[in-house]
């Protein structure tokens, strides 16, 4: 009876020790698995842009630009530094972002200093690029493939941050709609707009980039009929330059004219304003003509649309 007893306790002991070590091999292959799919996230990726790929941080933090300085502040992001000319424009709000020179001339030993672990550009040259792309991992986003939504969407996608992105397009939509209801009253409907910008030698009316963006998407004011038809065949058509002769084709109801700051440019539009053709547009023989500032109106970022935007409905809700 006494060994029978034995026998039991000592197969139970031999149970619990089989049991111990399949237990003991379970939580090693359970760990070894956690260990070959618990990897840490990707830091890097890969992002096709105009000049080919480049390895960017998943999340950039650190980034310069040379083109994107107001899109980047829209998605919250204030980037180590920009071109002078865009500071300028951004006054206050370009606060703690450091200057690295301008279009042509950039300042590429300060890029170097300030480290950024990604660079995002506008148009640029072959040999302007390979010297980015010495200091830090560099992304080219052609100017003219995108609008202004565009512009901050591809930035919010470059530094994943899209729902920012997102969000500022929803507000600057509701900035228009706003601005559409503040001219209402002023603006009587399908009347149609033209812009002029005069140079020295050419007259050129614009369509939807730069002056036209504010005029023509953001309040929807209806182009003359030769503007329209180029709009809908490019969505980004931004000008095309006319003779005097042909201003007539591109007549309209209210007129937008801005002026180079040169005084061959003023002289100029002297000259236009003596003449009959002049005098016989419909928006120039109904008072409807208004002069926009060059420095205001001729960028096409965020923060100028915006400036735009508050300018234009001040200026027809007084006339």
């Amino acid at each position: 009876m006494r060994k029978s007893k034995f026998t039991y306790i000592a197969v139970f002991l031999l149970i619990l020790v089989i049991a111990g070590c399949g237990a003991n091999s379970s939580d090693s292959k359970q760990a070894a698995s956690a260990d070959s799919t618990g990897a840490k996230p990707a830091s890097e990726r890969v992002y096709k842009h105009a000049m080919g790929e480049a390895k960017i941080p998943v999340k950039p933090e650190k980034v310069v630009t040379l083109q994107y300085v107001s899109q980047l502040l829209s998605i919250g992001v204030k980037p180590l530094g920009g071109p002078s000319n865009l500071l300028k424009d951004l006054a206050e709000k370009s606060g703690g972002i450091e200057n690295i020179g301008e279009a042509g001339r950039y300042n590429y030993e300060k890029i170097l200093e300030l480290q950024p672990e990604l660079i995002i550009t506008g148009d640029v040259d072959q040999e302007t690029y390979d010297k980015l792309s010495k200091i830090a991992p560099t992304v080219v986003i052609p100017w003219n493939e995108y609008d202004v939504f565009g512009h901050v969407k591809v930035m919010g996608d470059i530094m994943n941050r899209q729902s920012e992105a997102e969000a500022w397009s929803t507000a600057f939509r509701a900035k228009f709609q706003a601005a559409r209801e503040q001219i209402q009253s002023v603006i009587e409907p399908g009347k149609t707009a033209a812009i002029y910008n005069i140079r020295p030698k050419e007259i050129y009316v614009y369509g939807v980039r730069n002056f036209g963006f504010t005029i023509y998407k953001a309040l929807e004011l209806t182009p003359p009929a030769p503007v329209k038809k180029e709009i809908e065949k490019n969505l980004n058509f931004w000008a095309v330059p006319v003779s005097l002769e042909l201003l007539p084709e591109y007549a309209s109801d209210y007129l937008f004219v801005s002026v180079f700051g040169d005084d061959d440019s003023k002289k100029r539009l002297d000259e236009i304003s003596q003449t009959a053709l002049w005098a016989n547009l419909p928006a120039v023989k109904n008072n409807r003509v208004y002069m926009l500032n060059l420095d205001t109106w001729f960028g096409y970022t965020p923060h100028d649309i915006e400036k735009q935007l508050q300018e234009i409905v001040t200026m027809l809700k007084k006339s």
